[in-house]
């Protein structure tokens, strides 16, 4: 009787070890498994942001290809008229689609060119060209409803002395003490996002400003075939927005060849002769340009994957200066 009694013990025995054996064996198969899922998960996600990252790429060969094209075109301007500024139609790939899109950043005020490299002759009673600058942007400023008191405040984040400006201008002082206090670079802008730093910049006042601003690595004049309505009714004050729109479809029918052309245009449109602030003009204004940037979005699995490439083109070719991702 008891030797029946052990053997019934150690078949019970014997069928638990067998259970746990089993599921013990699952929960490794099922951790396994899962675990090689997210591993081909994770693998499948990188190919996919790899083969998204060379279509960027080849959408920015695209890109300075047309650019050295239009270079070798010989024409003395860049326009809007020109195939490099036109949007490309929506490109079908392998399992996605490609947008691209070429923007002229000297159509934009740049906002470098506050920069002042040497201080002010106190004996010269002419302006020089940083104060043109200066009265521009606070000019674009006023147009976007926006306080013009911005435009000194930016001077002083990117000069290189203390010395706030009279009456809007900010040094260290007005930024250490902030609750998170920090100073002035003292130097040119890396990036237009360091303007949301700068004194009475707010966030809705950056989206404001973000389409009309560029921070480019040196001074850069203007392209007026290129430039924003409100940006040449800041270049010239007496525009307004009738004559601005007729100074636009003209140039969009034939474009710019110089400065002189604009010019003679602007005299004949307002029926000035104001020799004096035209010239002072000529040193701010272009027809052509070096600096541009092509804004990539690649969709593919339902993820945008955007790659923004600052483009510097000159005599020797294209060079990529700056390249940005962003991932929706």
């Amino acid at each position: 009787m008891n030797a029946r009694r052990s053997m019934q013990r150690q078949a019970g025995v014997a069928l638990i070890s067998a259970v746990l054996v089993v599921a013990m064996t699952s929960i490794a198969a099922v951790a396994m498994t899962h675990s090689m899922q997210l591993s081909i998960h994770r693998t499948s996600n990188v190919l996919m942001a790899d083969q998204r990252y060379l279509y960027t790429l080849g959408s920015e060969a695209w890109a300075r290809g047309q650019l050295i094209r239009d270079m070798e075109n010989e024409e003395t301007y860049d326009a809007l008229t020109e195939d490099w500024a036109k949007e490309l139609p929506v490109t079908v790939v392998e399992e996605g689609q490609v947008y691209a899109k070429t923007s002229d950043l000297q159509g934009r005020f740049n906002l470098n060119n506050l920069y002042r490299s040497s201080p002010v002759d106190p004996n010269t009673e002419t302006q020089d060209e940083t104060q043109l600058q200066l009265e521009l942007f606070q000019r674009l400023l006023s147009l976007l409803e926006l306080d013009p008191g911005i435009a000194q405040a930016t001077y002083d984040w990117i000069d290189r002395d203390i010395q706030p400006l009279f009456p809007d201008g900010a040094e260290d002082n007005e930024y250490l003490g902030l609750t998170k206090p920090y100073r002035t670079a003292n130097n040119l802008m890396v990036d237009i996002s360091e303007l949301r730093l700068v004194k009475g910049v707010t966030p809705e006042a950056y989206e404001k400003l973000q389409p009309y601003i560029t921070a480019l690595p040196e001074r850069t004049p203007v392209n007026v075939n290129t430039a924003s309505d409100i940006l040449l009714r800041a270049i010239f004050q007496p525009l307004d927005e009738s004559s601005v729109e007729v100074l636009i479809g003209e140039r969009d029918e034939t474009p710019f060849k110089d400065v002189k052309s604009f010019i003679d245009s602007l005299k004949k449109l307002l029926n000035v002769d104001d020799t004096l602030n035209l010239a002072n003009l000529e040193s701010l204004l272009s027809v052509s340009s070096n600096y541009f940037r092509l804004e990539t979005t690649v969709r593919m699995d339902n993820v945008d994957q955007t790659l923004i490439s600052l483009l510097y083109r000159d005599q020797r070719g294209i060079s990529v200066l700056a390249r940005t991702q962003e991932l929706f």
